[in-house]
């Protein structure tokens, strides 16, 4: 595979980075992880650092060449990161560990991402915006029905309460994007939202111009660090440059974008990657579900 990539996660004006960035390579296949530990919560650091810890981990373990079923794979190593921090906040009962995540895994020529809370995915090509996730979030449910716009939601009272995150006492709805053959000069940006909050989509694709991704997300963070100031959040980001043509390779999964019940996935295992937009799962095998460790090899 050829492709640049580069990460940063500054401190901003904030006493501690609860920011995690990370990024793991094999055989035909880079993982992305982005986790924003939940500043009103204590622990939020040991959130992030579980997650990102978690999904590496489980990227690394993975035996075969190709994991057949990537969505699955990252709804699951977000759910065993939930659960890892969920037993951890037991341990520490003066502790509530949260963490928003996004996750992008690129296997030979296409890109797969989840997440939860307001951690960010956008996917250029050709200089312009082609996704961006949708966050979980009062502010993006108002955007969505039409009453707020990109500008007024970074402005908004309610711009930071989140409806979904990992850690917390009820497994979390995961969103899933779909599965994207990428074309050679596509751009994926990972980052948490002191970075989007502080600059626009088209300061962002500005940025993203570079000759370099390095250069990219270094420019970035510090404009955004320099105009927020005082009022500066934790700022991160994972970029990465595809450099080869668009693959022929059949596709995977063909799966469309769309939101996985956890509480079935933890139930049923892997037969629930079908429950996507309307497609019913397939019944529950015999064993399934309560080892995700299992599942996710299972996976390969």
């Amino acid at each position: 595979m050829k492709y640049q990539i580069a990460y940063e996660s500054l401190r901003g004006a904030r006493p501690s980075n609860q920011d995690r960035v990370a990024h793991a390579e094999r055989n035909n296949a880079v993982l992305m992880v982005l986790a924003d530990g939940l500043g009103g919560h204590r622990g939020g650091e040991t959130a992030a650092e579980l997650l990102t810890q978690t999904v590496v981990r489980a990227f690394r373990t993975v035996r075969q060449p190709v994991i057949q079923q990537p969505s699955a794979f990252l709804a699951l190593s977000i759910l065993q990161a939930h659960n890892a921090i969920y037993e951890y906040a037991k341990t520490a009962p003066e502790l509530t560990p949260r963490t928003t995540c996004v996750l992008c895994l690129v296997q030979n020529g296409f890109a797969y991402w989840a997440h939860v809370g307001d951690s960010r995915l956008y996917h250029v090509r050709g200089g312009r915006l082609r996704v961006r996730t949708h966050d979980h979030t009062t502010t993006e449910a108002l955007r969505q029905e039409g009453l707020l716009s990109d500008e007024e939601m970074r402005d908004h009272p309610q711009k930071s309460r989140l409806l979904k995150c990992v850690g917390g006492p009820s497994r979390p709805a995961i969103s899933l994007g779909e599965e994207t053959r990428l074309e050679y000069g596509d751009l994926l940006l990972l980052c948490s939202d002191g970075l989007w909050e502080a600059l626009p989509p088209e300061q962002l694709l500005a940025f993203l111009q570079r000759p370099s991704v390095e250069e990219a997300v270094d420019d970035m963070l510090a404009a955004a660090e320099k105009k927020m100031g005082a009022d500066s959040d934790n700022l991160s980001a994972v970029c990465l440059r595809w450099e080869e043509a668009a693959t022929r390779a059949a596709p995977l999964q063909g799966n469309r974008a769309g939101e996985v019940d956890s509480n079935e996935l933890w139930e049923h295992g892997t037969r629930v990657t079908a429950a996507q937009k309307g497609r019913p799962p397939k019944a529950p095998a015999a064993t399934a579900g309560k080892d995700i460790a299992r599942d996710i090899r299972e996976l390969e």
